[in-house]
């Protein structure tokens, strides 16, 4: 099979946040004075495999019950078409997403049992191996999807990479992960309105469908904010750096994907680049906080 089917069915582009999102935490024990390279490597493949399992099954299981025959793909939504295209088939498809997130649990149960099975991180590996599972047929059903998401790749995802680091729990990198944890339900937030039509008809209510697309954009707004007023909040009550004000570069392409999509919330192909600028934003936001506390480190 072509190395490039592989690739697109991972969704590998979306599998920059985790790339991100990891360093930023590793940064962020740097900065407090702790940094195991091995412990480093191997919690950037767990998390890396476990964002690229959930990208695969949930392909999987949106083929299987309809949602992506009945989508108007795009560069960020709609799934990667390989199985409607029948690029794979669904076995392997469904192979591979259980072989990504056997090879993700089995990295965090390292870092479980090394730790004696410390409660905190088996509640986070838990939490993570189970919000995987669950994604295509319970959570993004009950309209909590953007919420799970945004946990799992903010104030969770932060706070277990610094934890497997130190050995300390900290509010800060739970403060430093909102923002980003925010932000990333805002692509999946952001990526659902092309598809709300089909999804709605699966029986899949996530925010767009159960908001309506005219309020759902204009709530996007206040999605947005929370994430941009949060670091300023921690920073004022000294329970973070003011390296977190780094987060707040990206606050004018925030704005603009705001605009767009404002304006094109209901057209697909004019959407596409509120849909980028999105994404934009939420990795940039990530890079400039690495950046800051890899520097923070150094000084």
């Amino acid at each position: 099979m072509p190395h490039a089917i592989w690739v697109r069915e991972l969704r590998a582009p979306f599998l920059l946040l985790p790339v991100i999102f990891v360093p930023v935490g590793l940064a962020l024990a740097w900065s407090h004075g702790y940094f195991d390279p091995l412990s480093a490597l191997l919690t950037l493949a767990g998390v890396v495999s476990l964002h690229a399992s959930v990208n695969v099954l949930n392909d999987y299981f949106d083929y299987r019950n309809g949602i992506d025959l009945a989508t108007t793909p795009t560069p960020f939504s709609g799934g990667s078409t390989i199985l409607p295209r029948k690029m794979m088939t669904p076995v392997s498809v469904l192979t591979m997403g259980a072989v990504l997130l056997g090879f993700g649990v089995a990295i965090g149960s390292y870092f479980v049992y090394r730790l004696s099975f410390d409660p905190l991180l088996t509640g986070i590996l838990v939490i993570a191996a189970l919000s995987v599972v669950s994604y295509s047929s319970v959570t993004s059903r009950l309209g909590i999807g953007e919420l799970v998401v945004g946990l799992n790749f903010g104030p969770l995802l932060l706070l277990g990479t610094y934890y497997v680091q130190t050995r300390m729990v900290s509010p800060e990198p739970i403060i430093v992960g909102l923002p980003l944890g925010i932000l990333t339900a805002g692509i999946l937030y952001v990526n659902e309105f092309p598809d709300t039509d089909a999804d709605q008809s699966r029986g899949r209510n996530h925010l767009v469908a159960r908001w309506g697309k005219a309020s759902a954009a204009y709530r996007f707004n206040f999605l947005v904010a929370a994430a941009y007023i949060i670091p300023v909040v921690g920073v004022l009550a000294r329970v973070v750096s003011p390296v977190a004000l780094l987060s707040l570069v990206t606050l004018p392409k925030a704005r603009t994907t705001s605009r767009l999509l404002r304006k094109n919330y209901d057209r697909v192909t004019e959407l596409i680049p509120g849909m980028a600028s999105m994404v934009m934003t939420t990795l940039f936001t990530g890079i400039a906080l690495f950046v800051g506390y890899l520097l923070l480190g150094l000084i």
